[in-house]
């Protein structure tokens, strides 16, 4: 056929497509989804208490190291050793491969996490290199401080994995709740009907002495009939470098096989491929250089040079046939410096700090061992016994009628515990006050911020917390201000402002915060140390900011925790403050015997109680300030913390500072004004606003106005609680866990950087949902449960109880450390009409018992110390 023009061609072609593509079936893309629950932004972090950790997120990988002292948690440099020196890919320095061969085929490897980059088991690229090794398929992840539960599975893998991990963490234990350690406790289950032989590998990277290349590499294994492992260091390094210290990483069982010293994939790799153990090689000489005869290590070549080393154990598994195996990764880096080395350049720390030396103020875990080995030997050894508490603990807490949502955000909170705190060697503690990945933000022990996360430390950590607060009053200035936080270095008084010099807050703050610790745990000797340094507090609010001379504290604009926007004259959130601040102080001067300063208490609470109602209550809240003796007038704002110093008078047994329905009133306007549940609670709204204050439209930064602190959310969720508003409190916790689950950040609150301490305030929920009110030996129960059989955990100051209400009687079971008692209060429970008090089945007679109100009183005359698994009864 002859086409006779180009138009002819064009038809014919088109025809012709039409009929081949028509029937040719349509491409249909593989579509896949990504969604909020794959992100992988949090975990816990395993460690003790100052000893830095490293942490577990849900995709098997451990992120933000902070063991060698380096930046952000200590002072030394950031810890950024890369995968290869010519990538830029971060490794994992401690991950886990199992090698398994099913009866007649062939050995796989599988490597027990997922990752996002193509380092992945000290290899770049294995699907190219090696295909027969691959990630796990899936991981099933589990979180509740301090135990990371991971289910690893695979179709292509014959049996199922299970991994819990976990550091000790026993409340009233510092020694063993600051162990340089982790637990890595393995099960693996088979599904074949055929045996397999499994190969169970951790390896670990040598990263001491990350920022020198002055060094060489040294590794020293360890058998004893418990266990085989290995230690790494590095020598020919300055042993005063906050970088030098020791890794171990030991096996629980002496069939276990080594080996030591390896840096790249051949032979390592084909050796594990082809063998079911290792020859118990250490090859780390070859790892470093050799002139003249000695190791001198790699000077001046990159300090990202490579030294692994691997421990496994093996073991054949027939059908259905499982077995436990533990690993334990040990550590100690005993430089811990206070300050900045090299002050002239300063270059990680952004706050200006006038550092002459340095002093190396070490951990506390330095007073009990010499080594990682040492370290090691001790947790092997005492590994039932720590698992036990550990594990104890965790039963205790979660033995608990309140809602698992409500005991898992308290919960979530003690990660800040071991992610953020520095515990030297002479006792002295602080948490950060705010921690990211690439800096701190804040200086430690942040007063202000204390006010609301120290309930959690003097719960579980007393003596913490008052060493704590005895360096704040070693700080404090000549003329009685108090300091706004504490520096890096905790050994000595320096300034500890960091730049803040004029928060009104940071008095009432400190006397609330040392009076509430005593009345917690009835310590003389603490109030009688603490006394001298209230009263120059006390003296510096009068005299030097109280402007009208009224006897309160005036704001001057922007000078308080909420730094971001101004107030004026009488402020509702400091005044509170100051009010519960001397109702605290009014008895404490009893039990100091202190007539003048309770006198004076006494007259600056009752002029602060009527300023409270007359100058700032509107009917229906507490406005956010008057300045009624200057010119800014009133500033209608409903700050969520208005009445925070009644929060504060709550947990310790003072009593109403205002007018109850007053109370109940403002609650209720801060949660119709600013809640949603949707959004969350906004530290501050103005009634002008419906919605939104419009930072668009001013000058002023007010952003924290319209923001969601999670810290506050918290601590004003227990105080409606406390107030008998349950359901109100129950659903805003609900609120911040439903935000911080989505954003994948669920162990790692953000405010002024991450890891924020003020949401540690959680704790205080716990107490809350009691009505719990302690004061010297005098508990005040009134529980908010409307059921008939309960149990809830209380912390006694000293140690741990639990509270049950069942067939009409209460009864407190001591399960940790002594709870002093010398009265009990209760109400909102039902009693027989003449109860009883009974310790360890035996009738208390000396007790006077008193029933005014629906409120039953027993008052005991002598206090009695009341010991573990002793039982108090109310029946």
């Amino acid at each position: 056929m002859r086409i006779r023009n180009k138009s002819s061609l064009i038809v014919i072609l088109q025809f012709i497509s039409f009929i081949v593509f028509s029937q040719t079936p349509s491409y249909n893309p593989i579509v896949e989804e990504y969604t909020n629950a794959n992100r992988v932004r949090s975990g816990i972090a395993h460690g003790g208490l100052g000893t830095g950790s490293i942490e577990l997120r849900k995709d098997g990988q451990f992120y933000n190291w902070s063991i060698l002292n380096n930046w952000p948690l200590g002072t030394g440099d950031p810890l950024t050793i890369k995968s290869y020196p010519q990538t830029s890919d971060e490794d994992s320095y401690l991950f886990f491969i199992v090698r398994y061969q099913v009866e007649g085929e062939k050995p796989q490897l599988k490597l027990l996490q997922l990752n996002n980059n193509l380092s992945e088991g000290a290899l770049q690229g294995i699907t190219y290199y090696y295909p027969w090794m691959s990630a796990i398929d899936k991981i099933e992840y589990q979180g509740s401080y301090p135990f990371t539960k991971l289910k690893f599975t695979d179709p292509e893998m014959p049996f199922e994995i299970d991994l819990e991990v976990f550091s000790p963490f026993i409340p009233h234990d510092a020694k063993n709740s600051s162990l340089p350690g982790v637990y890595f406790n393995y099960t693996i289950k088979s599904k074949s009907d055929k045996s397999v032989d499994v190969f169970l590998i951790a390896s670990l990277r040598n990263l001491v002495g990350y920022d020198t290349s002055e060094k060489y590499f040294h590794t020293t294994a360890f058998k004893d009939e418990n266990y085989k492992g290995f230690s790494m260091t590095c020598r020919g390094m300055d042993t005063t470098q906050s970088s030098w210290g020791e890794m171990g990483l030991f096996s629980m069982s002496d069939a276990s096989s080594y080996y030591l010293g390896w840096e790249h994939k051949h032979p390592y790799y084909e050796k594990l491929l082809v063998s079911k153990k290792f020859d118990d090689i250490n090859d780390t000489k070859n790892r470093n250089k050799i002139i003249d005869g000695k190791n001198i290590g790699f000077i001046n070549q990159n300090k990202d040079q490579r030294c692994f080393s691997s421990i496994g154990v093996n073991k054949r598994l027939e059908n259905n046939e499982e077995f436990t195996h533990s690993f334990l990764f040990s550590w100690y880096f005993p430089n811990s410096y206070g300050a900045i080395k090299d002050d002239s350049a300063n270059k990680h720390n952004n706050y200006n700090l006038d550092i002459k030396q340095t002093i190396n103020q070490g951990h506390y875990y330095n007073n009990f061992f010499n080594s990682a080995f040492d370290v090691a030997e001790y947790m092997i050894n005492q590994k039932p016994e720590l698992t036990t508490k550990t594990k104890e603990f965790h039963s205790q807490y979660y033995n608990s009628s309140l809602p698992q949502p409500v005991l898992d955000q308290v919960n979530s909170q003690f990660n800040t515990f071991t992610s953020s705190s520095t515990f030297t060697k002479d006792k002295l503690f602080a948490i950060r006050e705010g921690l990211s990945p690439s800096q701190p933000w804040g200086p430690n022990a942040t007063i202000d911020v204390s006010l609301y996360a120290s309930p959690a430390i003097i719960a579980l950590f007393p003596e913490l917390q008052k060493n704590m607060m005895r360096q704040h009053k070693n700080t404090q200035t000549k003329n009685g201000e108090i300091n706004h936080g504490l520096s890096t270095d905790l050994t000595r008084s320096l300034n500890g402002t960091w730049g803040v010099y004029d928060r009104v807050d940071l008095v009432p703050n400190y006397i609330q915060i040392v009076l509430r610790d005593y009345f917690m745990t009835n310590d003389i000797d603490y109030l009688k140390e603490m006394w001298p340094s209230i009263k120059m507090g006390i003296e510096y609010i009068l005299t030097k900011r109280d402007i009208n001379g009224n006897m309160m504290p005036d704001m001057e604009g922007i000078m308080c925790s909420y730094d971001n926007f101004p107030m004026y004259g009488l402020s509702s959130y400091i005044q509170s403050q100051w009010i519960a601040a001397m109702a605290s102080v009014t008895m404490a001067a009893e039990d100091m015997k202190d007539t003048e300063t309770l006198k004076q208490a006494q007259k600056i609470l009752k002029s602060g109680s009527n300023l409270m109602d007359t100058k700032l209550w509107n009917g229906k809240y507490y406005n956010l300030y008057n300045d009624y003796s200057g010119e800014k007038g009133i500033d209608n704002g409903v700050l969520t913390d208005q009445i925070i110093g009644q929060w504060i008078a709550n947990q310790s047994n003072l009593g109403y500072l205002f007018n109850k329905n007053n109370i109940d009133t403002a609650l209720q306007s801060v949660l119709n004004y600013s809640y949603t549940k949707e959004f969350g609670l906004r530290n501050c709204s103005w009634p002008e606003y419906s919605n939104l204050f419009p930072i668009e439209t001013s000058d002023l930064w007010v952003d924290q106005a319209n923001t969601c602190w999670s810290g506050v959310e918290l601590a004003f969720a227990s105080f409606l609680i406390y107030e008998g508003f349950v359901n109100d409190g129950e659903d805003l916790i609900n609120t911040v866990n439903n935000r911080y689950r989505k954003a994948g950040l669920y162990w790692d609150h953000q405010e002024f950087g991450g890891h924020y301490y003020r949401s540690m305030s959680a704790w205080s929920i716990l107490h809350a949902y009691l009505g719990l009110g302690i004061n010297c030996g005098t508990y005040s129960f009134a529980p908010k449960l409307n059921t008939d059989n309960y149990t809830l955990l209380f912390s006694h100051g000293n140690g741990l109880s639990n509270f049950t209400y069942k067939n009409q009687s209460v009864e407190i079971k001591v399960l940790s450390g002594t709870m002093e008692v010398n009265s009990i209060d209760i109400e909102n429970v039902y009693l027989l009409s003449k109860p009883k008090l009974y310790i360890d089945n035996k009738k208390i007679n000396s007790v006077k018992i008193d029933n005014k109100g629906g409120i039953y009183t027993f008052k005991i005359p002598k206090i009695l110390l009341v010991n573990a698994e002793s039982v108090i009864v109310i029946k």
